[in-house]
């Protein structure tokens, strides 16, 4: 099953497409999503190689399109089964953060188009051993359809694909510490380690959940510089960016775009819509870096 990412919307509409899939544990079916932006291709289970030592989640790698993929069971990351598969199990190919991945599910459902707004907290869910994997999510014909973490379980399961490893030039922070970071990030994790990497340069940081937060805090002060995620429920990246330079007064504010669906059409789009960069996850050090070009060199 190949995807026409053709049919992805035009940004700034607070919609996107989701890709429906089942995972089932021993009491029931489970429903998850995933964006389509975020998919190559579903395929069946392929042929798979051993990695040893690797994380127990990984059941090994495959040769997909010349390229050396991981195949993990998502169902077993989530913790509702031991890892195993059937010959009719599927892998959902995907890629963000510049890295291919393959996930282990038992069915893929269908592609629904959806808004953002249409996505509820995760809080509301009723499994929650799962909180932390789970962004929100969604009911569809009287389905839960839960959107998960994808970038959060990577670096979990792949140490080296993480945010924890970027260097800060550190010579900078009593400069820094005059100025107000915005940030707009629905992955708690990713939202931790920003938080975390900014305070500590010397910025003064506020951090929301999600875009609607985010224009909230604008409309009594207005920061020195946004960073937001594209992908987030309620109001997506691409939608705040919109919001932002439809306003007069804060036309000239610095909006950067952190987002793990880094790609020319998507920056085409952002840039296009009044962001001024469009920076692929996960890497925090150039993010700092290009935050100090536009505060620091005034």
């Amino acid at each position: 099953m190949a995807l026409n990412h053709n049919i992805l919307l035009e940004a700034g509409t607070n919609e996107f497409e989701i890709v429906e899939f089942v995972i089932r544990s021993s009491d029931r079916p489970y429903h998850f999503c995933i964006n389509v932006a975020k998919v190559r291709e579903v395929i069946r289970f392929p042929e798979v190689v051993h990695v040893p030592d690797a994380h127990k989640s990984i059941i090994g790698t495959a040769n997909i399109r010349q390229n050396l993929v991981p195949i993990i069971d998502l169902g077993y990351w989530l913790g509702l089964r031991e890892t195993s598969h059937r010959d009719d199990s599927k892998v959902i190919v995907t890629y963000f953060n510049h890295m291919n991945n393959g996930f282990m599910v038992d069915e893929v459902v269908r592609i629904h188009r959806i808004t953002w707004a249409e996505i509820r907290d995760y809080s509301s869910i009723t499994d929650f051993h799962m909180i932390e994997s789970v962004l929100g999510v969604i009911n569809i014909q009287e389905r839960m359809i839960q959107l998960l973490d994808f970038e959060s379980i990577i670096s979990e399961i792949n140490p080296g694909s993480n945010f924890k490893n970027s260097e800060i030039d550190m010579t900078l922070a009593d400069k820094r510490k005059n100025f107000d970071v915005y940030l707009a990030e629905d992955s708690p994790v990713i939202r931790r380690l920003l938080v975390q990497h900014f305070t500590k340069a010397g910025y003064r940081v506020r951090a929301f959940e999600n875009g609607a937060g985010l224009i909230k805090e604008i409309d009594k002060k207005v920061p020195d510089v946004v960073i937001t995620d594209l992908e987030m429920p309620a109001i997506s990246g691409d939608y705040v960016v919109k919001k932002l330079r439809e306003s007069f007064s804060i036309s000239t504010l610095p909006i950067v775009v952190f987002s793990s669906m880094a790609s020319e059409e998507n920056e085409r789009k952002l840039v296009g819509l009044g962001a001024n960069r469009f920076i692929g996850k996960p890497d925090i050090s150039m993010l700092v870096t290009i935050i100090d070009g536009y505060l620091l060199k005034r």
